[in-house]
């Protein structure tokens, strides 16, 4: 089982006429992918800057098949520079989500290839699917209805240590205030802060408090987003300075400029 949590992270938004679309699945699917995502890039020298979440996507470029990757849990803004016109689709999967259809740790990925963008993890007929799909001209709905009949053939009921999964609830459910990852705290959890260490790099590609400071600044901009008036970061945050130096360093830019900016963004003008 997954920690269920109400969790939806959010990503900046692109700004290019139909740029970005994205498309939720339903349930039992529901429970592990939170989202499909497709970014068209115009012809042109572009970046796209993504914000840390903790969770993993799985990307295609729909004009070359043989061009899928995944991308792990970071934490700080991670830019990417891409060349239209191109066109990819994404798997963003819940907080660990992945292992639906991955039993191998997130940590022991990169040992599985030499090619660090190789999705040797994904099980062949979720790739199959996905390769199909460059060869489709479908719809963006109908192409993710064909990935969830894959997804769902693949699927079983992930297998994730109780440990761990108390500890993603214990940072969920104190996002805003101080998170203690002290001893005494992992003893709840049933295990020690080394032992949490582990596990956090072991399936995160993180540490616990590089963690616990990606869902924090996830809360943030969530909060930022449907109240961006309010004074929220008193709450989360030592002080204002704070709270936009780590503001800044998560999503690249300052609070109040962030969702007036696109983050697909012409490489000759910075966002």
């Amino acid at each position: 089982m997954l920690p269920e949590i109400n969790y939806h992270p959010i990503q900046g938004n692109v700004l290019q006429d139909q740029g970005y679309y994205t498309f939720a699945p339903s349930a039992p699917l529901s429970r592990w992918v939170q989202h499909y995502w497709q970014l068209n890039v115009p012809l042109g020298r572009y970046c796209y800057r993504s914000m840390p979440d903790n969770c993993v996507d799985v990307i295609i470029n729909l004009r070359n098949a043989d061009d899928i990757f995944i991308v792990t849990p970071y934490s700080s803004a991670v830019v990417f520079e891409l060349t239209g016109p191109e066109a990819y689709f994404c798997i963003r999967f819940r907080l660990l989500g992945h292992k639906a259809i991955v039993s191998t740790p997130l940590e022991e990925w990169d040992l599985l290839s030499n090619d660090t963008r190789n999705a040797d993890v994904i099980p062949t007929r979720v790739i199959d699917a996905l390769q199909d799909l460059t060869r489709l001209n479908l719809p963006f709905e109908q192409r993710c209805q064909h990935i969830s009949t894959a997804l769902l053939n693949a699927s079983r009921q992930p297998n994730v240590d109780r440990r761990l999964m108390r500890f993603v609830r214990y940072s969920h459910q104190h996002v805003s205030s101080n998170i203690d990852l002290s001893e005494k705290t992992c003893s709840e959890f049933g295990l020690s802060a080394r032992q949490l260490r582990r596990l956090t790099q072991l399936h995160f590609g993180l540490s616990p408090r590089d963690f616990t400071r990606v869902m924090r600044f996830q809360h943030a901009l969530d909060r930022l987003k449907t109240q961006p008036r309010k004074a929220f970061w008193t709450d989360n945050y030592y002080d204002q300075s704070h709270f936009i130096r780590e503001f800044k360093r998560m999503s690249g830019a300052k609070p109040n400029a962030l969702f007036g900016l696109s983050v697909l963004y012409n490489n000759d003008k910075p966002f």
